[in-house]
């Protein structure tokens, strides 16, 4: 009798800790924190990019990011690492918890895990930024990330996005 009491209360504890820790959660974490320690190894931000691949504007913020020229610049600053928000493990949550309403979205995390800014910026979410106003607020909001950032460099992003908003896929 007192081996039975033993097994019951073994997996009622088991099932109380699985439910206080639950998996998900878990991971949650470890990926978050994996990308900011990755980023802060290689001295730089973390870029996180929230979008799914049926969304042509993530598709376009992706090819814009994979550009040779926007690379070499971005590459130098920041880590900048994609999560499908469908198939990734945890996309949904991490979406709900940094993502700005809508994809592509964007969070921009120091070395520490504290967000610097993100596709918000006071206005809504620009996600990929197409019109005048969110090409500027872009441009504003990686010379906010990175001080130091050159005006050849800034040229460079502003053309570049104005030349992936008008592809089509």
């Amino acid at each position: 009798m007192k081996k039975r009491h033993l097994i019951f209360a073994f997996i009622f504890a088991f099932c109380t800790w699985t439910n206080s820790y639950p998996q998900n959660k878990i991971q949650k974490t470890d990926t978050l924190n994996l990308l900011i320690s990755t980023a802060r190894e290689n001295n730089k931000k973390l870029f996180l990019v929230f979008g799914w691949e049926g969304c042509g504007w993530c598709r376009r913020l992706d090819k814009y990011h994979n550009d040779p020229k926007v690379k070499n610049i971005l590459d130098k600053h920041f880590l900048i690492s994609y999560i499908d928000i469908y198939k990734s493990a945890n996309g949904q949550d991490l979406f709900k918890r940094y993502g700005k309403g809508g994809t592509p979205s964007w969070t921009i995390f120091d070395s520490e895990g504290s967000i610097v800014l993100d596709s918000d910026l006071g206005k809504g979410n620009i996600g990929y930024p197409a019109t005048q106003d969110e090409l500027s607020s872009y441009i504003t909001a990686m010379k906010k990330a990175v001080p130091n950032l050159d005006q050849s460099d800034c040229d460079v992003l502003y053309s570049k996005l104005i030349e992936y908003r008008t592809k089509r896929d």
